[in-house]
């Protein structure tokens, strides 16, 4: 089964109004895949981000079609990021539905000096999934909803392998002070997908977060996909076949309710 989503430039770009007239369409479509493969297809729900009023709205209707299991988000919203209060409406009603956010970089930070080589894919996905998880954990979203799902791409970008920075940092800086957990406390709080194109790390990220909280991803049809990632699941021998089962399918299932 594939969660469909639609990726960069999502829908941001354009008026409100023509924002959730494109979101209703891909919305409609992916229930529409749905019903015809039900066993196929579930959808990610497509919302206008950049106009969080219409953007609840949406939320209730897609949550309302068939085979809508999810809300696809964008790392930020047009250079705001993601703990402003002013998506916390949307936070709060896909808590409410029970709908997992699934976050992926649109614009990645640091464009002016990864232009070539792909850096911008390389180190500028990684890192804006880095910094989305973070707001998130830092601007108090994270405590504000406590039942939220939010599933970050990229294996979580530079989140997990910077947390020890940002540990120490809140004990350090008076910008954090208002912290009562440190963000490795926060780990679990989030789902994290396979896509590290390295198994070591791959096996690093499920000793530090624990199985359950790894999703197997494809990144299909991007060519930075796997083209088999069952496979890389698979090859993970440090893995117990509990463990493996619950990335390969059993922690999504969970997840989009299927």
């Amino acid at each position: 089964m594939h969660a469909l989503s639609l990726t960069s430039p999502m829908v941001y770009w354009a008026t409100p109004e023509f924002g959730l007239k494109l979101s209703q369409v891909f919305n409609d479509a992916c229930s529409a895949a749905h019903l015809k493969n039900p066993r196929r297809f579930v959808g990610m729900a497509m919302v206008p981000m950049q106009a969080p009023a219409l953007a609840v709205e949406e939320v209730n209707r897609a949550s309302k079609l068939p085979g809508i299991r999810g809300v696809y988000m964008a790392t930020h919203v047009n250079g705001k990021n993601l703990d402003e209060k002013e998506f916390w409406p949307v936070y709060e009603r896909c808590e409410a539905l029970g709908l997992p956010i699934f976050l992926h970089p649109v614009a990645p930070v640091g464009r002016e000096r990864t232009r070539k080589y792909h850096l911008g894919n390389f180190i500028g996905n990684p890192t804006e999934t880095g910094i989305a998880a973070a707001s998130l954990v830092f601007g108090g979203v994270m405590d504000e909803y406590p039942k939220l799902d939010v599933m970050l791409p990229h294996a979580g970008g530079i989140f997990p392998s910077l947390i020890g920075r940002m540990d120490h940092g809140t004990t350090v800086r008076k910008e954090c002070k208002h912290m009562t957990k440190p963000p490795s406390a926060y780990l679990r709080r989030f789902h994290y997908d396979t896509i590290t194109h390295s198994d070591s790390i791959l096996m690093n990220l499920v000793r530090q977060v624990g199985a359950d909280r790894v999703v197997m991803g494809s990144d299909c049809p991007a060519d930075m996909s796997y083209t088999r990632p069952v496979d890389v699941v698979e090859r993970l021998r440090d893995l117990s076949e509990a463990e493996r089962g619950s990335i390969v399918g059993g922690n999504a299932a969970r997840l989009l309710k299927l």
